[in-house]
């Protein structure tokens, strides 16, 4: 068969046109009064703008949109966004892909590597990974823009911010209550109440929420539940306005979790492992705990726990001159612990556990000045500087031990070893990280319909480490498991330089399509890869590792258009982008189970995304997206003692996303209004790491919603039956292979079921 000479973006294109014709089903429904889409104001460039003048790929979820789709925390938002996907392992442990590219390559708990994905609350980062599931409640709106960011935000991003604004207490009295019923005993209440303490200069809103529900996973080695959630917390804000120039908000949030994560199904074992090995002493195999149900594991719930305990404040203040002119500070101090526990080893047996931790502690500074709007040079300057301190433990042992491990050695040395009960490997790090940068962005009109925009960035980064690990000890003096040796306490340092930065144009064609094309450099800065390490992977001298790992950047190309046809009853966005990248930061797992980030030659990305809406009559509306990212290492032969990863997809990317969403509201009797949706999601294959084994490949997924409800004329109440997954598929958000396995075993974890609910809502008003 003759392959295609296409391009991967070529071939994508008929796929994501494939939307338009959509269009045409507006243009021949009913000819009532004409439908128009409401006009979105989004701050992706710091001032209000409307959405389709932003020279920028960005998707917004309003509060209507998050209620009414039931997106109830961070991981939901991908199922509506093009090229977002993430690998879900508990709730605070989330690996983020965006346009085909990891924002973290080793996992959350690798302390010593920055996210190049930005999450912002109300303009204040979370500078770790584990900080990234927040919990929707009480939200104004969520900006996913795609792409660097660095010159309009403080925290060097290279992949694209999410930026999550919550609603601001008002002198106008308001309240609202939800409560949630669901399967698995789920029981979420959440609510908040805002109003004036003193009128015109003092405002205040309190929200809180608590989320409890059974696991979907049944434990059958003790009849327990596993991923579970168990969660709380709240947010208490103050908005002072003394006068019309001057605005002070000021935020305490807190989250207190500790919720069961999902435990590992069997699947296979090599039968010549360490695993069958320790499952012999024990007189069983491998095959005694293997389940035929998906949601079913034999595990130990006692070394399966997760624990969040989060606190943070912060204040903007905001002063409006004369001129026009606006200034802004924002100071911020987070802490965010997290604690992980896994039975790695998928049996009832301990015959492997492992303990993962990060406590961070975070303050951050911002000051920016954003010119007056009305003029046709706009800008926004910035000054940022971060102060972030991660501390790491990491543990990984065996309670039972495991013994008569051959070591292929002859007698009369010895010709077996063991690994004595709670024998294991335990590192211990701590990063300071201190970053600063100075960025502008600027906009000049140079006509009524055409526009030139550039922005810089300075940043500097400095990253002060710790490490020592604890080898894998064995009965053999001097011989440990997979290499894991004794390293002495390191201290390392790096500091990184660098400038990113980006231009372009942007045409207004008419006063329906928008058209922009940019430019961009970013960069994310070099780190430390916080994982068990064997004597090869740091260079083969315990006295100074080589655990570091270079920066990596970026050029990013993005052409885009923004139109409204119609008579402003549909809403067609388009953008298109390469991704080239040097030295990427990249996972790698070796045959023996060791986790490396290296730096990759190159790579890039490459692909289209697609957003329509439109609204068929003023009760019916249909929103889709699609984003294609055909993302791949270049030449990278030397990836792996045997395999050549060279254009083998980039680990955690998935070629393909989309949704197609419909909503309907409809009268149903006197006084209650009736609403109708259903929502489908579709994510393609993904693979794991960079070597693309198919063992470890996660396959292609489509998900359903749907919800039904009532709404009085009044909005004061609304009931909604929804549910989730509504075919029931089976899917796994984890995979492990034996051939990649320092046990031999074939693991995976499924995620959710089918859930179902009812929601109760009051609104004060």
């Amino acid at each position: 068969m003759i392959k295609s000479k296409k391009t991967p973006v070529a071939q994508a294109i008929p796929y994501l046109l494939g939307l338009l014709p959509l269009a045409v089903l507006a243009e021949q429904s009913s000819a009532e009064s004409q439908p128009e889409l409401e006009r979105i104001v989004v701050t992706a460039q710091k001032r209000g703008e409307n959405l389709q003048e932003v020279p920028l790929a960005v998707s917004v979820l309003s509060s209507k949109e998050l209620d009414r789709g039931n997106i109830q925390n961070f991981q939901d938002i991908q199922h509506s966004v093009p090229n977002l996907s993430m690998n879900v392992m508990s709730a605070f442990a989330t690996t983020v892909n965006m346009r085909g590219i990891p924002s973290s390559p080793n996992g959350v708990f690798n302390s010593g590597s920055s996210p190049g994905l930005g999450i912002y609350v109300d303009g204040v980062v979370y500078s770790r990974a584990t900080g990234f599931n927040q919990e929707l409640a009480n939200i104004e709106r969520v900006e996913v823009l795609r792409g660097p960011q660095g010159t309009l935000f403080g925290q060097n991003t290279n992949l694209g911010v999410v930026s999550i604004t919550t609603r601001k207490p008002s002198d106008t009295p308001e309240a609202k209550l939800k409560l949630d019923i669901g399967n698995f005993g789920l029981v979420k209440a959440n609510g908040f109440v805002s109003g004036a303490l003193i009128e015109d200069v003092l405002a205040a809103s309190l929200s809180a929420y608590d989320v409890k529900r059974d696991g979907f996973i049944e434990n059958l080695a003790d009849g327990s539940d596993m991923f579970s959630d168990n969660r709380h917390g709240g947010r208490a804000q103050l908005r002072y306005t003394p006068t019309a120039a001057l605005t002070l908000d000021i935020n305490a949030d807190v989250l207190k979790d500790s919720s069961i994560p999902p435990g590992r199904k069997l699947l296979a074992d090599s039968g010549t492992g360490l695993g069958a090995l320790g499952l012999y002493n024990q007189g069983q195999q491998a095959a005694n705990f293997i389940t035929d149900d998906p949601h079913q594991v034999m595990a130990n719930s006692e070394d399966s726990y997760g624990i969040r305990d989060n606190w943070s404040a912060d204040a903007t203040l905001a002063y409006q001159f004369d001129n026009g002119f606006v200034f802004k500070s924002i100071s911020a101090e987070k802490v965010y612990d997290s604690l992980l526990a896994n039975d790695a080893d998928a049996t009832s047996i301990n015959l492997s556990s492992s303990i993962e931790s990060e406590n961070n502690r975070q303050f951050t500074q911002e000051f920016q000045l954003i010119s007056d709007e009305s003029s046709a040079l706009r800008y926004v300057a910035g000054l940022y500087y971060l102060d972030n301190e991660a501390v790491n433990l990491q543990r990984f042992f065996t309670k039972t031990g495991i013994y008569g491990i051959p070591t292929g050695l002859n007698a009369p040395m010895p010709t077996t070893l063991n690994l004595p009960a709670d024998a294991g490997v335990e590192i211990d790090g701590s990063l300071r990280t201190k970053s600063s940068a100075a960025f502008g962005n600027l906009t000049y009109d140079i006509s009524s319909s055409l526009s030139a925009f550039g922005g810089l960035r300075y940043s500097r980064v400095e990253k002060d480490m710790s490490f020592a690990q604890d080898g894998y000890e064995t009965s053999l003096p001097g011989f440990f498991l997979l290499n894991y040796i004794h390293i002495p306490q390191t201290n390392q340092s790096q500091q990184d330089n660098f400038v990113s930065w980006t231009m372009g144009l942007n045409g207004k064609w008419n006063e329906d399509l928008n058209l922009y094309g940019k430019v961009s450099k970013g960069y994310k800065e070099g780190g430390y890869s916080f994982r068990p390490q064997s004597l090869q992977a740091i260079g083969g001298d315990v006295n100074a590792p080589d655990i570091g790992f270079a920066g990596e950047q970026v050029i990013s190309y993005e052409a885009g258009l923004k139109t409204d046809l119609l008579n402003r009853r549909a809403r067609f966005n388009l953008a298109a982008f390469y991704l080239d990248y040097s030295d990427i930061q990249s996972l790698l797992v070796d045959d023996d189970g060791v986790n490396r980030v290296v730096n990759g030659p190159s790579a890039t990305s490459q692909g289209l995304e697609a957003e329509l809406v439109f609204r068929l009559t003023q009760q019916w509306s249909i929103s889709s997206s699609a984003g294609f990212a055909d993302a791949k290492f270049n030449d990278f032969s030397n990836c792996h003692s045997i395999d050549d990863c060279s254009n083998n997809q980039l680990p955690g990317a998935a070629k393909w996303t989309g949704n197609l969403a419909s909503s309907y509201e409809f009268p149903a009797f006197d006084g209650w209004d009736g609403f109708a949706g259903v929502d489908a999601s579709y994510r393609s294959a993904m693979y794991s790491d960079a070597r693309n084994l198919p063992q470890a490949r996660l396959a292609a997924l489509t998900l359903v919603n749907a919800q039904l409800g009532l709404v009085s004329a009044d909005g004061q109440y609304e009931l909604m039956l929804w549910l989730k997954n509504a075919l029931d598929k089976e899917y796994q958000v984890y995979s492990n292979d034996k051939l990649t396995s320092d046990l031999g075993f074939s693991t995976a974890v499924y995620g959710p079921p089918r859930t179902y609910g009812v929601s109760f809502t009051y609104n004060f008003l």
